[in-house]
């Protein structure tokens, strides 16, 4: 992904990332207390994010990012407690609070490195 963007433009983008994985569990907070907001889109919410950067979320901890964001985001809309076999909706938010966590400043710069257990995880689903 550092080829793609120069260092200022990747730390602006992972911010904003952040921000976006941060707006879901917000949304789905709310959600399950009953502030139904059936128009949240985290498709339109990524694929506005990758037209602005310039990012390919198809490829990559992106794309494991993006699956877990879209499938999380159904199972909540469609009160649905699993989002695979051995995989429930605690885990997917578990999961991706963990994707905050992987968002860390080194040499003041931000970057995204998931840990290989995430990563395998991720990968099942």
């Amino acid at each position: 992904m550092e080829s793609i963007l120069n260092i200022g433009i990747m730390d602006v983008f992972l911010v904003k990332l952040q921000q976006i994985i941060n707006k879901v569990l917000v949304w789905s907070d709310n959600f399950v207390n009953g502030e139904r907001d059936y128009d949240f889109d985290i498709d339109n919410e990524l694929f506005n994010l990758s037209e602005e950067y310039n990012v390919n979320f198809k490829q990559g901890d992106l794309l494991l990012i993006y699956n877990l964001l879209d499938f999380y985001c159904d199972a909540v809309k469609h009160g649905f407690k699993q989002i695979d076999k051995d995989y429930s909706i605690t885990d997917a938010r578990m999961d991706i609070e963990k994707i905050i966590e992987h968002l860390t400043r080194t040499n003041n710069r931000l970057i995204l490195e998931l840990s290989e257990d995430l990563k395998s995880r991720l990968k099942d689903i």
